[in-house]
């Protein structure tokens, strides 16, 4: 019988050691700065060549191109996938309204795996069309997913978390 006390007693000491020694969940700091120290000088040039590709193609009125090469990106499954029948027409629509004329890169920001920031404000009228002295600007935002050290291109929704910091 003190054997079996023995076994249960040592038993017992390795569970609460084990459960001692358990990490606790990275904070969302800890993840940011993680994901940021694993990237590259040419993790940073290649994500930001496909967005600058991208707006090139739409001045290009090449909005099909630029469509068929877009994501969407859920962060809670970290699944991606081609964009949505749904998302497509909005998207192309916005970009028939708003057509890129000009645009600048506002800023880009590495957050995590599945949260990235590229913001351009686009010009998609003259002035003298839209009769102020400036011409008018609209916001876009791409949210790129580095996949299996390839970097893909999503679009950012609503439900898509940002960079506060750059708001």
């Amino acid at each position: 019988m003190k054997k079996y006390n023995s076994y249960i007693i040592i038993a017992a000491a390795l569970l609460v050691l084990v459960a001692a020694c358990k990490s606790k969940p990275k904070t969302r700091e800890e993840q940011v700065k993680e994901f940021r120290s694993e990237l590259t000088a040419q993790d940073t040039a290649a994500m930001l060549r496909i967005c600058d590709d991208a707006m090139e193609q739409l001045k290009a009125k090449k909005i099909d191109q630029v469509l068929a090469s877009l994501y969407e990106y859920d962060d809670s499954t970290k699944e991606m996938t081609k964009l949505s029948e749904r998302m497509n027409k909005r998207l192309r629509r916005q970009f028939k309204l708003f057509p890129v004329l000009d645009y600048k890169r506002q800023y880009f920001s590495f957050m995590l795996e599945g949260c990235n920031d590229v913001k351009y404000a686009i010009t998609f009228a003259t002035a003298e069309q839209a009769g102020t002295k400036e011409a008018p600007q609209t916001m876009f935002m791409f949210n790129p997913i580095r996949v299996d050290g390839e970097w893909k291109l999503c679009v950012k929704t609503t439900k898509d978390e940002i960079d506060e910091e750059h708001l």
